[in-house]
């Protein structure tokens, strides 16, 4: 990590939080006080980040004018490469685009970490970024001869600035959700960062003894490694059995919902499971169930798995009949959203400040998703925790480093962009259903009855 220059305006913040609460009183300790001092720390630091963020997206707006203006002067033909950086919407019904293109490649980063400093270090090479295109459009004034020539090379990097900007804006929205979360349950999050340790630890040792193999693989006499080598292989092993312990019976455990019903007929299995969502865009909806239904799939020998979506469109005028229901791009209180919904089934909505699982709900943000997010997220839905761990360190005055570690690089519950769903994944559900007999044979599905029962918020 990076160290950054210390804010006066901040410390001098930071100072008066320290001086209100010394006149806490006596039956307030000093856990209270540093933790309050901390989440004034973490709000206080985001609100500094959004406000260069806005002074950046200004920059990027006056530079977008600029490039526009000397195109449509000197370039025309180029006019139509260049598009504006639109307004980053959050909010009831805003749908995040798509990506059908996955990543290439098989590279996955074990570790990734979100922070305020590392916000606000994007926003510093975007705006350095910013500042060379501007120079550039400038010269094309002094040099007429390369005005076309460069003004092409600006027209066509400008969309780089705008994937900028969205990433700069995930990032924003993200340390949002999850500094928030983190703040409101530090002792959770602790246990998180404890376990995050132990994958972390898994880790070298398996580097260890990588290394260890291909230097007894070099050597010319293999067999006759060093009492002390054995010992220290021994002593590896016996650790990373313990850790795999730990790892396994923390994130392999599934809490499968009362409503998904498993289905078996010959030898295929088939999940079944109910989803109530109020999005108006019904062609989004059949992408998502296509993409869910196609990536949940899974062959083993001579025996199928897959699952169903069943789902049943709510209009906001059905969810909210004796109140005002929101309206599109409306900042939503989703807790509050999601009680509206019938109980029953998951639910797939909108009003995220980025994607994620709440309770049995997806949340859709603004920000683009790859099929394999959605499939990954919807893995929530049935019942499995993320097999990466996400953890946190202390950053005092900058608020929490939000850090991610992944535990299992083949599944799709760890490395979104690159892990598969096995037969396990169903073969776990199945026999959580076992020991709660939900078993149903295909001709006794019935459709979920419709009632005005609610969800309760927990």
């Amino acid at each position: 990590m990076h160290d950054f220059p210390r804010c006066p305006v901040r410390a001098r913040l930071i100072t008066l939080w320290i001086l209100l609460l010394s006149f806490l009183p006596a039956g307030h300790n000093a856990t209270a006080r540093r933790d309050t001092l901390l989440r004034a720390a973490y709000i206080e630091r985001g609100k500094q980040v959004a406000r260069r963020y806005e002074a950046y997206d200004r920059r990027l707006a006056e530079y977008y004018a600029a490039l526009a203006a000397a195109v449509k002067k000197r370039a025309p033909e180029l006019l139509a490469q260049l598009q504006p950086a639109g307004p980053v919407l959050n909010g009831y019904q805003v749908l995040p685009p798509i990506l059908l293109n996955e990543p290439d490649g098989k590279s996955v980063p074990t570790t990734v970490a979100y922070s305020w400093p590392w916000t606000d270090q994007l926003i510093d090479r975007a705006l350095q970024e910013i500042a060379r295109s501007q120079a550039l459009l400038r010269q094309t004034r002094i040099n007429p001869r390369q005005n076309k020539e460069v003004l092409e090379r600006l027209a066509l990097t400008y969309p780089g600035l705008g994937s900028q900007r969205s990433n700069i804006n995930a990032h924003i929205q993200y340390n949002r959700l999850w500094q928030t979360a983190i703040a409101a349950d530090r002792a959770g999050y602790d246990h998180e960062t404890s376990l995050q340790d132990a994958v972390l630890e898994h880790q070298k040792i398996a580097d260890q003894f990588r290394r260890m193999k291909a230097a007894s693989k070099r050597s010319a006499f293999p067999y006759k490694a060093p009492l002390r080598l054995t010992e220290t292989s021994l002593s590896l092993a016996s650790r990373a059995a313990s850790l795999t312990q730990r790892i396994n019976a923390a994130l392999s455990p599934v809490n499968t919902p009362d409503f998904v019903n498993v289905e078996n007929c010959a030898g295929a299995w088939v999940i079944h499971v109910p989803l109530f969502t109020d999005i108006e865009d019904h062609e989004f909806v059949q992408t998502v169930k296509q993409i869910i239904e196609n990536t949940w799939q899974a062959t083993d020998r001579n025996t199928s798995y897959r699952i169903q979506l069943d789902v049943s469109f709510i209009s906001s005028e059905v969810l909210y009949p004796h109140s005002d229901k929101p309206m599109g791009g409306q900042k939503l209180d989703v807790r509050r959203h999601l009680a509206h919904f019938p109980a029953g089934g998951a639910i797939l909505t909108t009003g995220g400040l980025t994607t994620y699982v709440q309770d049995d709900a997806i949340i859709l943000g603004a920000q683009a998703v790859t099929p394999r997010v959605l499939a990954h997220e919807f893995g929530h839905i049935l019942g499995f925790r993320d097999r990466y761990v996400r953890g946190y360190k202390n950053l005092g005055e900058d608020g929490f480093l939000v850090m991610e570690v992944v535990a299992d690089p083949e599944d799709i519950m760890a490395a979104t962009p690159y892990g598969a769903v096995f037969p396990r994944h169903f073969e776990q559900i199945i026999n959580r259903n076992a020991a709660h007999p939900r078993l149903v044979p295909a001709s006794k599905l019935t459709p979920l009855p419709r009632t005005d029962q609610k969800r309760v918020p927990s």
